[in-house]
């Protein structure tokens, strides 16, 4: 994902929610939400049941990065809207959007599984159907009806989860341990006040400035630790715990260390992301190269997965620079890892010990608290994982050039971490910065630094742990991906330039043989390792399988493969696999990094991968693929704004060497340069100025002034000898004058003049070299010990003038970043020119005391106010403070070589014990630099580097004039060169030879070898003289390093690229050639060019290449032949037909146009078009030229089309341009005289006459077709392949249309129509970086033609290829565009609808069909024609238009698509009118062309020349001496009584054998000037012109949409049996009173209820009761057509279309409450199953399952005639599934509006009561409503369970009333 694109982009997000299935719940009206990326969320309507249907498209528009958008999450969350929102959630899904833009086409159609997180038990709670889709610039939406017919109920198939698993809980553990490194975020100045009062302990309280805690994000979740305060190593020792479901569709973790405040916002500290797929595998499926991201597979298979874990092991966080500002940073957003254009930070900002362990969740088990603190075992396990070795880092820098600007004291800062950073004092000072020099301006634009023979060296001792064995895997597998790359682009070479087959097959054996053998090396085995995991191992193991794997395939793809792409794709496939292990997750080595400081504040920067520099001891493969190497880096500027333009600058450029190893492999290091190692102590004396006795001695300390360094304290250390006594720098005096040290000098001077508007010439100043003002040319004097060789003369081999002038406007710019001229104009008011003159040192002797002398003689004072303030050469009055360094140098006292400069970080100093004083003058030491190291090379190199630039092309505009004026700079090594400027062109010319003579000081066996590349660069010289950029490249020169490599340099196309994005070509060629001169005096003037008489020798001769030849008339060296391209006699034909639609220019219209065209040097200008409103075409369109053009392709210039304004007073501005870069395709083989090719069935001339007096019917053949069922709908569905919307139009054998999925131009047969003529966009106005795109300017009709002429101009030219042209007169025509529907519209209200209408316009004319707008959907279905008049080509562009109706405000464009009418005018395919396949003049589609078949015959055959048409009969004709009859064509067709006459379909059949457009509709993307090139829907249609030269047109086509049909379902609820019992009487009794509810899907409203049975006390029910659902249905969609308002306020109904769908549900009636819901049964009306005819049958496998098994036939309701009477299976949704939950007898059919006007029948049992009439249910007397009637009641519930009860009381209470009477009466 680092490689996406940072570019601000329009994105549109397509969702269609479609469906859901077994959503968990009872009675739920389910809503699906879904929210994408941060804060944009969306909701459907609510629906009903556990199977709902949505179809509802929501769309999401943003204008992000492609990087950003990969990482936004999409939620989906169902919710039950009965429920309150705490308890409604059903389930929820999350994937990234970058899963989605993975797949094939960005396109996604699935299941997904819904989960509720916080259920234990990982139940499913349902399923959700999708699609989504993700749309760019460009991209076309996917068909989504050819992905519903393909597995349209295969649930498992398409499930978004594991295969044959679902999600599972699981828990990421993140253990935090500790962090290091940890730079200053808050400010410490009121601590460091407290210590100085004595409040404060002694700490350093920089390391007190940080609060510190860590985020932790995964899939939308974050878990915080907890703060660390005031701290800069903080310890947690803290366990996070994230619970998810796995396999999560997020792929990243994203980690944070952020810094807490109290007042304001958390500062991020830095941030790190880990990829999901770095620290697990999915098996196979990961190690196959074919990932899906969505399938994990934690199984074993042939490669065992597992899951994700990580560590213990330190992750290294990045950002913006250490140093902290009180005020801020501009930088500190790159803390984030967001703001970045690569996401990369630019500093260390320290790292962190961490574990990451997934673990799958136990059934059941209790979640985890989020945060707790890790167990002490754990903590000491992790202590291993901590030791650390000691690595020595050598850096070696050769060269510092391309520096833009000229900066002051420069150095560059080596670092590893923490260590080599010179403004941190928390760790040991190393000596990894260079000493400061001043950049030396290279003479053209550049600056560079002076390393000549003495190149430093810089040195970074550091600490880290042993994950070598990491390392030098992946350098292996690194190592062998770059070979196997190299090695296919050969061999892709080798094919591209055809060489030999055998050849060929010989590389890629030679290929196969070296993957077999890298494949079989060893990688390093993990166990054993002291910081070796579970991770590390598995990644081995994971790798070796790879290898083996790999070796395999190529040794069986070696012995089989016999075509040479099948053994490149599976080498490129190779490639794939490696790169898929190629990663090190648990890399905790520290980017190396480079800075290049001035002033001491960072200017730019460059990191490398510590693993391209570390070397290993055991194998050279293991080695990084930059170690001991040398290599160029290119600097950039820090900064966290992406559009900045520091992006594509380039600060500087360097050339290193480096190394990287343990230090117990110091002994092995080695640079293999030829250099030797010197080594140099500095200390500076230092002075201080007193009042009355000036300078006064304030002894030796170091740089800052601070610590003490006299020179008595220094002691070499072992291995290293004093080379002399101490002497003064004079490394300062180089910072000001870079000739010191050199035998030969050229001194050089430069005279200004200037002038100003109409006068002459006067001289404004005379400089030096160094451009300090000086009197005279006498100012400049020789040096003592120097001669003069010659006198001032002028420097006339520069580019310049015959007097050596060079001119410019002037400013108050620097000479450098001027522009200057050779040629003088006349706005031009400076000029200057370069004096040059030789000086030479007597002799050697004289210069060596000279050099001796300059150095006890020259003072080498700096001088500042203070010892904290800048230094300066120059004293002045106000400085109180001076000083001068000293520096004594160290070489070896042994055979050690490089190694032994690791010697030099030990003390070398002896401290004597009188200066031990404090505690904080021991820590001072510390801080004590070490000596500095150079690189010292004894010999000079003289090279000579040629640059052949010839050409341009595709360059972007950078004026507002669309062109551009174009140089070419060259840069190598520290030198610069500059072609001309070519003005106003994007496809410049420059045809020159560039020739730089270097002096190399350095290794030439590493140049050799590591040749560093030729930068070229493209910038834009404007009005003022300055340089635009435009972009640059990189070229490899061919080294010529002796006499018998004669190679010849060939030009190639090289694409120069501005911040990641091509703005054009350049086309060049590059060779360096070594002089034959070795071991020079090292004495070259640095400034001076070479002169070959100055390294002449007796025993050394120079052989220089032949020098180019001279442009004429230019004194300037061209590019020679046998490098230039071939050039040959060319012919180029144009056709230029007119200019189109010019936009105004300059507020002024543009009404005169002429074309100006431009081949290489050729020019055509064109007539001038009078008035453009009235006649936009050229009168003479044909033109021809010879010209000389390149014989190769390769170099084959390109065409530049300029349409010109002709205005008054002679102003002809450039009111628009194209550029047809791959001109070659207008290349063709030259025209030759030849009959034309015949064309159609050759056959014998019949002379038997055939009439054909009716169409023939087949004996036996009837075909029984109803009329009505026979429209156009009818035609175009069976085109479609929709037999269920043609019914039996297929059977009739009637023609079928093409339905083009696109554009009908942009078919592959008609190419645009641009057989005649093509139309080209015409641009203009500038283009400054990626997002800007120029402005529309117009379009220009025409065409070209080249090709090649005899060499000899005496014989005979080919014919032309252009002849018998239309007239290009304008033309009247009737234009009918059919419309007929749309699709995939965007949403324009707030309902998530619009209410679309067709609006038409061409030219002034417009039709606007707003009052039949249709409400309410995103799927209209208009049919609709339209008819204009138009005149071609004034009115050429036909924009068809869609809108959304507002009834308030202005209506809302949804999208348009333009059809250009012309080209489909003068096409050869005749796409004026389409033609049928048959001819037909009655029926659904009769013919409408203006002309009969048979006379647009006799029209072909008079534009082509050819004979009238010869008839035998009606069924035979021979045209153009072809003979063709009409049974050829009929006699496998079915004869219809539409048919036409014979003679006229044997025409038709004629005229389709010649190039046509048949009868088609085709499918127009509709696109918004909001978001350009992203399709707001697609629309159908096709268009039919009729010029009114030819008559009048036949009738249109009726294309009026179908309309839905009334039907009626009725059903008849008989009885039910088995049905739950829900309630418990108060007698104990388990019953349920029990009715029915029934509707149909999208009707819900409409919903039908029985009567209760009441207590039913063993499940059984009777009714007899009958439901009557009218709907509207289309049978030939299948659909049931729903018109309803959504709102009391709205003003139209919404057609909602549902499948037809019959639910079903039985309820528990309630007197108190709400009723209860018991189960229920769906049946979807067009495949429902059967009933079964017996109760005790009926099962749950009557109806179909998830998989659509069924043990019952599937039916469609429509088609049958009698009802369907039986019983069905009804069930409930449990946890587990589905459960039956009763069953239910019924029968059901199917009425048309007919039928039920003839059979009437009335609901439940009212009249009319019949077919069938219903009688009363025969239910138990026990089913009553107790409170309706009481008596039965008592009968019926009390008397029968408990009479004898009832009985027994009351006899027992009339024997107590007879006892107490006869007590009472008893005497």
């Amino acid at each position: 994902r680092s490689k996406l694109s940072e570019k601000l982009e329009d994105f549109q997000i397509r969702l269609k929610v479609v469906c859901g299935r077994q959503l968990t719940g009872s009675n739920i009206k389910p809503v699906v939400q879904v929210k994408m990326g941060k804060v944009k969320m969306k909701i459907t309507k609510i629906r009903k049941g556990s199977s709902p249907v949505w179809n509802e498209l929501l769309m999401y528009n943003f204008h992000e990065s492609l990087k950003e958008l990969y990482d936004y999450v999409v939620e989906f969350t169902v919710n039950n809207s009965r429920k309150l929102r705490s308890d409604s959630l059903i389930g929820s899904f999350k994937l990234d959007v970058g899963s989605i833009y993975d797949q094939p086409g960005k396109y996604l159609l699935k299941w997904l599984l819904l989960t509720d997180p916080d259920d234990a038990s990982n139940s499913p709670k349902g399923y959700l159907k999708i699609t989504v889709c993700v749309l760019g610039a460009g991209d076309q939406p996917p068909d989504e009806s050819a992905a519903k017919d393909e597995n349209e109920d295969d649930v498992e198939g398409n499930l978004l989860t594991p295969a044959g698993a679902t999600l599972h809980s699981a828990n990421f553990a993140l253990s935090l341990f500790s962090a290091e490194d940890l730079p200053q975020m808050d400010s410490i100045a009121f601590k460091s006040m407290k210590q100085k009062i004595g409040l404060g302990g002694d700490e350093d309280v920089s390391k007190t400035s940080v609060d510190a805690y860590l985020t932790f994000k995964f899939a939308g979740k974050k878990r915080v630790t907890e703060v660390i305060k005031e701290t800069n190593e903080p310890v947690w020792n803290e366990r996070l715990n994230l619970p998810l479901k796995f396999p999560s569709m997020c792929d990243s973790i994203k980690l944070t260390l952020k810094d807490w405040d109290r007042v304001g916002c958390d500062d991020p500290i830095g941030s790190v992301t880990i990829p999901l797929s770095h620290i697990s595998s999915t098996g196979e499926a990961g190690i196959g190269g074919k990932h899906d991201s969505f399938i994990f597979f934690y199984s074993v298979f042939l490669f065992p997965g597992f899951l994700p874990t990580f560590g213990p092991s330190f992750v290294n966080f990045y950002g913006s620079p250490r140093e902290f500002t009180q005020l801020g940073n501009s930088l500190d957003e790159l803390n984030t890892g967001k703001a970045s254009l690569d996401g990369e930070g630019c500093a260390y900002r320290g790292r962190a010990m961490m574990e990451l362990l997934m673990r799958m969740d136990e059934e059941g088990a209790e979640p985890k608290p989020p945060s707790q603190p890790v167990n002490e075992e754990k903590i000491a396990l992790v202590q291993k994982y901590m030791r650390r070795r000691q690595y020595r880092l050598v850096v070696g820098f050769e060269s510092a050039n391309l520096i833009r600007k000229p900066l002051e004291r420069i150095e560059f800062e080596v670092s590893m971490g923490n260590y080599g950073n010179k403004f941190d004092c928390d760790v040991k000072l190393s000596a990894s910065t260079t000493e400061p020099h001043n950049a030396v301006f290279d003479g053209v634009h550049y600056h560079y630094l002076a390393w000549t023979s003495k190149k430093p060296i810089m040195m970074v001792t550091s600490q880290w742990e042993d994950i070598s064995f990491r390392l030098y895997a992946l350098n292996l597998i690194l190592r062998i991906i770059d070979e196997l790359q190299d090695q296919i682009t050969e061999v892709n070479l080798m094919v591209k330039q055809k060489e030999d087959e055998i050849e060929i097959a010989s590389k890629i054996v030679t290929i196969l043989d070296e993957v077999i053998l890298n494949t079989g090396k060893k990688l390093p085995n993990p166990r054993g390792r002291t910081v070796s995991n579970q991770l590390d191992r598995r990644i081995h193991r994971q790798r070796v399988q790879m290898f083996e794997m790999i070796s395999q395939e190529a040794k069986e793809l070696r012995q089989n493969c016999t075509d040479a792409q099948e053994a490149i794709a599976a080498l490129h496939d190779f490639i794939q696999r490696l790169e898929l292990v190629s990663h090190e997750p648990q890399n905790s080595f520290p980017d190396v990094i480079i800075w290049m400081l001035s002033d001491n504040k960072r200017v730019a920067y460059t990191r490398i991968p510590a693993y391209d520099l570390l070397y290993s001891p055991e194998r050279q493969d293991y080695c990084g693929r930059f170690c001991s190497k040398p290599c160029t880096l290119t600097l950039k500027y820090p900064t966290a704004n992406t559009k900045s333009k520091k992006h594509y600058k380039v600060p500087a450029q360097l050339r290193i060497i480096a190394w990287l190893g343990r230090a117990k492999d110091q002994s092995n290091f080695e640079f293999h340069s030829k250099g030797d190692i010197s080594v140099i102590q500095d200390t500076y004396e230092t002075e201080i100025k007193l009042p009355f006795k000036g300078w006064t001695a304030d002894g030796y300390t170091d740089i800052t002034g601070e610590i003490p360094l006299p020179k008595s304290v220094f002691r070499c250390p072992t291995g290293w000898l004093w080379d002399g006594d101490w002497k003064i720098n004079s490394d300062l005096a180089s910072l000001y004058d870079t000739t010191l040290g050199h035998m030969h000098v050229v001194e050089d001077a430069f005279e200004f003049e200037m002038r100003d508007v109409g006068t002459a010439w006067q001289v404004r100043k005379v400089t030096n070299g160094k451009m300090e003002t000086i009197c005279d040319m006498g100012a400049i004097k020789v040096p003592s010990g120097w001669e003069w060789e010659n006198e001032w003369t002028v420097d006339t081999k520069r580019a310049c003038d015959e007097d050596g002038w060079e001119y410019a406007t002037s400013d108050d710019q620097t000479v450098g970043e001027l522009v200057w001229s050779t040629a003088e104009k006349v706005y031009h008011n400076s000029r200057k020119r370069r004096l040059v003159r030789s000086r030479v040192c007597v002799d050697h002797k004289a210069f060596k005391k000279a050099e001796k002398t300059a150095e006890l003689l020259e003072e080498g004072w700096e001088y500042a106010t203070t010892m904290g303030c800048e230094f300066h050469i120059d004293p002045k009055m106000l400085d109180l403070v001076r000083r001068r360094k000293w520096s004594r140098r160290m070489v070896t006292s042994d055979d050690r070589g490089s190694a032994a400069i690791f010697q030099l970080d030990k003390s070398i100093m002896g401290i004597v014990e009188s200066d031990k004083k404090a505690n904080k003058k021991d820590r001072h030491y510390q801080k004590i630099p070490l000596p500095k190291i150079y690189v010292v090379y004894e010999s000079v190199w003289q090279l000579h580097l040629r640059a052949y630039i010839y050409q341009g092309r595709d360059l972007i505009a950078m004026d507002g004039d669309s062109f551009s004026d174009p140089l070419v700079l060259v840069s190598f090594l520290n030198h610069t060169a500059r072609t001309e400027v070519q003005k106003h062109t994007l496809n410049p010319i420059w045809d020159e030879t560039m020739m730089l003579d270097i002096k190399f000081y350095g290794d030439i066996d590493h140049l050799k070898k590591y040749c560093p590349e030729v930068s070229v660069e493209v910038f834009d010289s404007d009005d003022l003289n300055s340089l635009q950029f435009m972009g640059r490249t990189s070229v490899k020169p061919i080294v010529k390093l002796d006499q018998e490599n004669n190679q010849t340099p060939k030009l190639e196309w090289h694409d120069i690229t501005k911040a990641n994005y091509t703005t054009g070509n350049v086309l060049t060629a590059f060779e360096m050639i070594l002089v034959n001169v070795k071991n020079l005096s090292m004495m070259p003037c640095l400034r001076c060019q070479f002169d070959c008489s100055i390294l002449k020798t007796k025993n050394d001769k120079i052989e220089m290449p032949l020098p180019p030849p001279l442009k004429p008339g230019v004194n300037l060296p061209m590019v020679p032949f046998g490098i230039r391209p071939v050039l040959q006699r060319t012919a180029i034909e144009f056709l230029i037909w007119g200019v189109r639609t010019m936009k105004p220019f300059k507020l002024l219209s543009v009404n005169s146009p002429s074309v100006l065209i431009q081949i290489g040097a050729v020019e055509l200008r064109t007539k001038i078009i009078k008035n453009l409103k009235k006649q936009p075409n050229f009168t003479e369109p044909l033109y021809y030229i010879e010209a000389n053009l390149p014989v190769d392709d390769l170099y084959f210039p390109p065409i530049v089309i300029r349409v010109k304004d002709n205005r008054k007073f002679g102003s002809r501005p450039t009111v628009g341009q194209h550029i047809i870069t791959k001109s070659i395709q207008y290349r063709i083989k030259p025209p030759v005289d030849q009959p034309q090719q015949d064309e159609g069935f050759e056959t014998k001339v019949s002379t038997d006459l055939a009439i054909e007096v009716e169409p023939p019917a087949k004996p036996g053949l009837k075909l029984q077709i109803r009329e009505e069922e026979l429209d156009w709908w009818s035609k175009f569905y069976a085109s479609l392949g929709d037999g269920g919307n043609c019914r039996s139009y297929m059977e009739s054998g009637l023609d079928l249309i093409k339905v083009y999925k696109d554009e009908l131009e942009k078919q592959e047969e008609f190419n645009h129509f641009s057989d005649f003529i093509q139309t080209f966009q015409l641009f203009r106005g500038k283009v400054e970086n990626e997002d800007d795109e120029p402005d529309f300017a117009g379009q220009f009709k025409g065409t070209f033609r080249i090709y090649t002429l005899p060499e000899d101009s005496r014989e005979p030219s080919p014919p032309r290829y252009f002849q018998h042209l239309p007239p290009s007169d304008v033309v009247e025509v009737k234009v009918r565009i059919y419309v007929i529907r749309a699709f995939g519209l965007a949403p324009q209200d707030a309902n998530g609808l619009s209410d679309p209408y067709i609006k038409i316009k061409a030219g002034k004319k417009r039709i606007v069909d707003r009052e039949n707008y249709i409400p309410m959907t995103l799927e209209p279905t208009f049919g609709k024609m339209f008819e204009l008049d138009l005149i071609l080509p004034m009115e050429k562009d036909l924009y068809v238009e869609v809108f959304d109706w507002d009834l308030i405000g202005t209506d809302d464009k949804i999208g348009e698509t333009v059809i250009d009418l012309e080209n489909r005018y003068l096409s050869k395919f005749k796409a004026w009118c389409s033609l049928p396949e048959t001819y037909c003049v009655t029926g659904p589609c009769p013919w409408r062309d203006q002309m009969k078949p048979k006379e647009w015959l006799d029209d072909k055959c008079c534009k082509e020349g050819w004979d009238e048409p010869v008839w035998n009969g009606n069924t035979c004709v021979m045209v153009d001496g072809k003979t063709y009859k009409l049974d050829d064509y009929e006699k496998d067709k079915k004869p219809c009584k539409h048919w036409g006459p014979a003679d006229e379909r044997l025409a038709l059949y004629i005229l389709r054998t010649f190039p046509h457009v048949s009868e088609h509709v085709e499918t127009r993307p509709l696109l918004h000037d909001a978001l350009p090139n992203i399709e707001q829907g697609r629309l159908q249609l096709w268009v039919d012109m009729f010029p009114k030269s030819f008559g009048d047109p036949g009738l249109p086509y009726n294309i009026e949409p179908r309309k839905p049909s009334k039907y009626f379902l009725r059903m008849i609820v008989w009885n039910c049996s088995e049905i739950p019992m829900m309630d418990v009487s108060v007698l104990g009794d388990k019953m349920s009173d029990i009715y029915f509810k029934g509707w149909i899907s999208g009707l819900e409203h409409k919903q039908q209820k029985t009567d209760v049975h009441y207590r039913s006390l063993d499940g059984t029910g009777n009714f007899n009761w009958r439901f009557v659902f009218p709907f509207d249905y289309l049978p030939q969609e299948r659909m049931v057509h729903v018109a309803k308002k959504d709102h009391l306020w709205s003003l139209d109904k919404t057609v909602t279309k549902f499948p037809p769908v019959l639910n079903i549900q039985v309820w528990d009636n309630d007197l108190f409450g709400p009723n209860e819901y018991i189960s229920e049964i769906v049946l979807p009306i067009t495949n429902m199953p059967k009933c079964c005819k017996f109760q005790r049958f009926c099962s749950l496998k009557n109806v179909p399952d998830m998989q659509g098994n069924c043990k019952m036939e599937m039916v469609n309701l429509f088609d049958q005639k009698m009802p369907l009477k039986g019983w069905w299976p009804l069930y409930r949704m449990v946890d587990c599934g589905r459960e039956q939950a009763g069953k239910l007898e019924m029968s059901i059919e199917i009425l048309t509006e007919q039928e039920e006007e003839e059979k009437r029948a009335g609901q439940g049992r009212d009249e009319p009561n019949m077919h069938p009439k219903l009688d009363k249910p025969n239910r138990p007397a026990t089913s009553f409503a107790w409170f309706s009637s009481p008596f039965k009641s008592l009968r019926y519930i009390i008397w029968r369970k408990y009479k004898w009860i009832i009985l027994g009381l009351l006899a027992f209470a009339l024997f107590l009333t007879f006892f107490v009477m006869f007590i009472y009466s008893f005497p």
